[in-house]
């Protein structure tokens, strides 16, 4: 802590207001993927890898940010009531996220500035929120400086939900669950999170297991074609919940629906009105009786508002929507397990997810597979992709005794042999649950 706070000291400006520390975690789904911007249930945790951040206020209403990394350009801007973002895939954006997630959600906020400096140990692009975490840094720094605490779990929750609404501002279309995570987490618990409206339970993580996290080397990069594919799995998603909504509707004579979680007791054959092959814009319109331009500018668009492309295979609606209702029964399942001590099924059911994950909802790829093969073998009861996917980390449940020769035998097979890389401590760590975000005394 002492070497990463003289980095950030050297970095901060030397003059102005107050100082602060800040410690922002990071987050790893220990199941749930790619179900929350569906308001389906979740179940990550906060995580011992996380942002440090010297904070100086500034008396104007400019806001400054340098890591201690090369890479990162300085960022500066000024506050206002909208904030125009960088070129898309720049750092900055995030910290404009969670300042923008927080004039919006109080729009009489104040407009004093700070002066940020960064040290994160989170692994960059591997699907351990290192982007949230900054988004929910922003957020909380720039409440502080005006004057705006955030302390009880009730407003914690509405921070997490400004930053959520937030972080689209950077061109992804996800949900609440990384946010919630950073904010609410609690040493050594994974956190049930629900929708409708967004809460939390705290679950005790199994004591005679560790968690280890593996870093694929294959990243995850918030580029164009990356958004894309991650935004494509948003979208089927909402294309799915529009034919159910539709249904519900005008063959069940029930309410419309906004989410996929929100389908309590479903009539007989509700999900049949998804159909098993792939999906063309116009058999979309047909089903939903609309015309299909008005199809495209409704749900087939980036957030800058430009028609994403249309997959040569066409929208695989069934293939998304099992994979979300399967994962929704997992977590709820793997609480379950939690609450009663069943580890064994909880490693089953993890492995179910990483299957899904990569069949259904195409988010793996050939590294992460061997990645979570080579996992098991070294004795892992459960191992799956977390995160976004297309690249990033595996999660492991690792029998705590097996911890030492597990982490040999990964690294031997994964990292040396295929990845011709001669040490991996920084790829390849044990993580626990950890609190939320907070402010340090220096």
């Amino acid at each position: 802590m002492r070497k990463r706070l003289e980095k950030l000291e050297k970095l901060l400006a030397s003059s102005g207001g107050e100082v602060y520390l800040y410690r922002v975690p990071g987050r790893v789904n220990l199941i749930g993927e790619h179900i929350d911007y569906n308001h389906c249930p979740v179940l990550p945790l906060a995580i011992d890898r996380e942002i440090l951040a010297l904070v100086r206020l500034r008396e104007d209403n400019r806001i400054t940010a340098v890591d201690t990394k090369e890479g990162f350009p300085r960022v500066e801007f000024a506050i206002s009531s909208q904030i125009e973002p960088f070129e898309g895939g720049h750092w900055g954006n995030y910290i404009k996220a969670g300042v923008q997630g927080v004039i919006d959600e109080w729009p009489k906020i104040g407009c004093r500035g700070f002066d940020l400096a960064i040290d994160s140990n989170i692994p960059f692009s591997a699907g351990l929120s290192s982007s949230s975490a900054l988004v929910v840094l922003a957020a909380l720094v720039f409440l502080g400086a005006n004057g705006v605490k955030v302390t009880s779990k009730e407003e914690r929750l509405v921070l997490a939900e400004a930053c959520a609404r937030g972080e689209r501002y950077t061109g992804t279309q996800g949900g609440g669950m990384d946010q919630a995570a950073i904010l609410l987490g609690e040493e050594d618990h994974a956190l049930l999170i629900n929708f409708n409206p967004l809460r939390s339970e705290s679950l005790p993580l199994p004591k005679d297991y560790t968690l280890v996290v593996a870093n694929s080397l294959v990243e995850a990069p918030k580029t164009r074609s990356a958004m894309d594919a991650y935004n494509r799995r948003s979208i089927e998603s909402r294309l799915a919940t529009e034919l159910l909504s539709h249904a519900l509707k005008m063959e069940y004579g029930r309410g419309a629906i906004e989410f996929i979680g929100e389908v309590q007791d479903p009539p007989a054959n509700l999900f049949e009105v998804v159909k098993n092959s792939p999906y063309s814009v116009s058999e979309i319109a047909k089903q939903l009786q609309l015309a299909e331009d008005e199809v495209v500018k409704r749900w087939i668009v980036r957030k800058d508002g430009s028609p994403l492309p249309v997959p040569p295979e066409g929208f695989l609606l069934a293939m998304r929507l099992q994979h979300i209702l399967e994962e929704w029964e997992r977590v709820k399942r793997s609480a379950q397990a939690l609450r009663k001590g069943a580890i064994e099924e909880l490693g089953e059911l993890i492995n179910a997810s990483h299957a899904s994950c990569r069949d259904l909802f195409e988010i793996s790829c050939p590294e992460l597979d061997t990645l979570v093969e080579i996992n098991r073998r070294a004795g892992a009861i459960g191992s799956r992709l977390t995160g976004a996917g297309f690249g990033g980390c595996t999660l492991s449940l690792v029998p705590t005794s097996l911890v030492p020769s597990f982490l040999k035998e990964v690294g031997e097979h994964y990292y040396r042999s295929i990845m011709g890389r001669s040490s991996w401590e920084e790829a390849l760590f044990p993580v626990r649950g950890v609190r939320g975000a907070s402010v340090l005394e220096i």
